[in-house]
């Protein structure tokens, strides 16, 4: 009987408090508008040219831009590199192979700053030539 009774208490109170109204809340949410790398600001396009070229390309186009180089990982099948902004915001470019001679390069600037992102790609894509837009 006892622990039937605590059940009970115990769903009463849940009911009182709202338990599950955090979990409704949190799905009804709308996005955000700065995606702090998730996406939504991302920039993508895919690019006639090797992962090494494009790397060389990105790198070239970020230090013309005078942004300091943070960080510069990638290999055959890719890479991300991240540069910080005067303002101290990063921007990062992601390459992806899509295959022996395609890549795919995603950039986002911190917080959200799509305008900007699409200006990189643009510079990207005059110095890399034709490109097709989308995955």
């Amino acid at each position: 009987m006892k622990p039937m009774l605590l059940l009970t208490l115990a769903a009463l109170g849940c009911a009182a408090v709202g338990c599950g109204k955090a979990e409704e809340k949190a799905r009804s949410v709308a996005p955000r508008s700065t995606d702090l790398g998730t996406g939504l600001n991302a920039v993508e396009r895919t690019y006639p040219r090797a992962v090494g070229e494009l790397t060389d390309i990105v790198r070239n186009v970020l230090t013309s831009l005078d942004l300091k180089l943070k960080s510069d990982l990638h290999d055959a099948l890719g890479g991300e590199l991240a540069a910080i902004r005067a303002d101290g915001h990063t921007v990062t470019a992601k390459i992806t192979a899509v295959d022996e001679g395609r890549a795919r390069v995603s950039v986002w600037v911190a917080p959200g700053d799509r305008t900007l992102a699409e200006l990189i790609q643009q510079r990207i894509s005059e110095k890399a030539g034709a490109e097709s837009k989308g995955p």
